[in-house]
């Protein structure tokens, strides 16, 4: 078996799992961005509930009609807070944790007890390679390509790739 030896990189193993906790670098532009667009969003959710409990018991004769539309305004606002409240959770996270099982390989970015976890399923799990163009570690599952390890540099995460690929995928050749 392999040794990992990178610097901030922890490996914990059990007989049901192996987890590796890597440090994530701080994206600081899309945080600010992402934290405004939260807070943006909240006031728009807080002046939506107000605006709609006003227009819901005006008495004025459109009222239902309009309370309509301003639900599914909100609706649509609610999905819209979803979209911006995991992407913020991506980037304030401090840390990315990978949990390998024998039949799935799960990712989490811990944000204190929430958190962004994906879990992928080991059978449809293609061999770990490093991608020039993200400077990242990265699989391919089915027909998407997933990043991890995006903070850690270069020799370390061909490192972490030659580990992981060594343990979970023995036979694949080197290119």
């Amino acid at each position: 078996m392999t040794v990992l030896n990178i610097a901030g990189v922890t490996l914990e193993e059990n007989r049901d799992r192996l987890k590796i906790v890597l440090p994530v670098r701080r994206q600081w532009v899309y945080l600010g961005i992402y934290s405004l667009l939260l807070l943006v969003w909240l006031g728009m959710v807080v002046f939506g509930i107000i605006f709609t409990n006003r227009i819901a018991f005006s008495g004025e004769r459109f009222a239902f009609v309009f309370t309509l539309l301003l639900l599914v305004f909100l609706f649509v606002l609610y999905r819209l807070g979803r979209i911006i409240w995991r992407q913020w959770q991506f980037y304030v996270a401090n840390r990315e944790i990978l949990f390998l099982f024998d039949d799935h390989l799960v990712i989490r970015r811990p944000v204190s007890l929430l958190g962004i976890t994906t879990a992928y399923d080991r059978q449809y799990v293609r061999p770990f390679r490093y991608d020039e163009s993200q400077h990242s570690p990265i699989f391919e599952y089915g027909n998407r390509y997933v990043l991890f390890g995006l903070g850690l540099p270069r020799p370390d995460a061909e490192a972490l790739v030659r580990f992981l690929n060594g343990r979970y995928f023995p036979n694949m050749a080197e290119e």
